[in-house]
């Protein structure tokens, strides 16, 4: 329907009837009228099905069969229905609105009265109006939401493509796997994997505040900022990526210039092969990584601020010997959300002793913890790099 338009359709086959609507019509204060005929059901019908209908006169007079009254308005409801009558009787009024007539008007108020009605007219045409703005609005909605949804999916497959593969045999006995399960769509949750000169390979579990496309934007960044420094390693120019502590100042510093208002928290971890010794930061990220070795599983000690929150931050650099078997684990905050237990500290232990046990891949810890099936608070990411003999 044309938005300027407002249309009335008249079912009536009397002149006067006719002429009678058109009069009150002309009395109307809303604009854009748009008035319609029709003088058989089957001109209705034919009506109805190339055009809406703001309103709809019901000749009761003309076409005293109930049962038309009644699918007629249930064709056009919400929209209001008028029955319009030759005289206003009790019998004739009941039965037009029990069988949907929104209102009744008669000839003879139409002339002794035609104002009453105009007043009446224009406040069911209001009501009609209404309902299409909000049929209008609903429909926008949907389109913008449908819309929202297509730019959203194409946002997660190009997020899902900027991950690293998963498994990895990163050298005969060294793998890294992992899973990230985002509560919506798109994930503030990063994770990465750089195989390194000299048998050493970088990872990162990244965790940027909030939630939705503006989390997941920095993530993008991030990823960004990750392949710079790489191409710059590679050339010479730069060992920042050998270095946790200066990645982290780095990431910081390039946060703080892109003024998003966002920050994340890091785990960075790199592992030396050849001298079976892992160096490690942490930028301001709780749980801490998990070290496995043997039948002892420990939280890794150290601590740092988040990353981009801060001009000056604090971090440290940590390094600790590996094992010939051990498993390392990373997890973001989203796990102490779904982990059983009552504190923080009960969550922290149940999570070490499932981390403890078997060793367990990230999807089988995950699976230990929340059915595969159930809705997230937070997105989860589990990272696991380990070596057996």
């Amino acid at each position: 329907m044309d938005s300027q338009e407002t249309r009335i359709l008249i079912y009536s086959s009397d002149t006067e009837t006719i002429d009678a609507i058109f009069d009150l019509c002309e009395l109307s204060q809303v604009d854009g009228l748009r008035l319609a005929t029709c003088a058989t059901i089957d001109a209705v019908e034919e009506y109805l099905e190339h055009h809406s209908t703001s309103l709809l006169f019901f000749d009761f007079h003309s076409f005293p069969e109930t049962q038309q009254l009644s699918e007629l308005a249930q064709r056009v409801s919400p929209k209001p229905t008028i029955a319009f009558i030759s005289q206003l009787e009790q019998s004739t009024l009941v039965r037009a609105l029990r069988n949907g007539a929104d209102g009744v008007f008669s000839l003879d108020e139409v002339r002794n009265n035609p104002l009453s009605l105009v007043r009446s007219l224009d406040r069911q045409l209001d009501r009609a109006l209404a309902i299409e703005s909000a049929r209008y609005l609903r429909d926008s909605l949907s389109q913008s939401l449908e819309e929202l949804k297509a730019d959203q999916d194409a946002a997660a497959q190009i997020q899902q493509r900027l991950l690293p593969p998963t498994p990895q045999l990163l050298d005969e006995r060294l793998r890294c796997e992992y899973l990230l399960r985002p509560s919506l769509l798109l994930s503030g949750d990063f994770i990465d994997l750089i195989p390194l000169k000299n048998d050493q390979y970088l990872f990162y579990l990244a965790d940027v505040s909030g939630h939705g496309a503006s989390s997941a934007l920095v993530t993008v960044l991030l990823k960004n900022m990750t392949n710079r420094l790489q191409r710059a390693y590679f050339n010479g120019e730069s060992d920042r990526l050998e270095n946790p502590q200066q990645l982290l100042e780095h990431f910081n510093r390039e946060i703080l210039l892109t003024s998003f208002g966002k920050h994340m928290t890091l785990l960075i971890g790199v592992v030396d092969t050849k001298t079976s010794k892992l160096t490690y930061s942490i930028g301001g990220h709780h749980p801490s990584m998990v070290l496995v070795q043997g039948d002892k599983a420990h939280y890794l000690e150290g601590r740092g601020m988040p990353v981009g929150l801060f001009e000056e931050p604090f971090y440290e650099e940590h390094s600790c010997e590996l094992a010939d078997d051990f498993s390392i684990y990373l997890f973001s905050d989203g796990i102490l959300e779904i982990i059983k237990g009552d504190k923080l500290e009960e969550k922290e232990q149940n999570l070490l002793r499932l981390c403890q046990a078997d060793q367990p891949s990230p999807e089988t810890l995950l699976k230990q913890v929340i059915d595969e099936d159930a809705e997230l608070p937070d997105d989860v990411a589990i990272m696991m790099v380990s070596r057996r003999c």
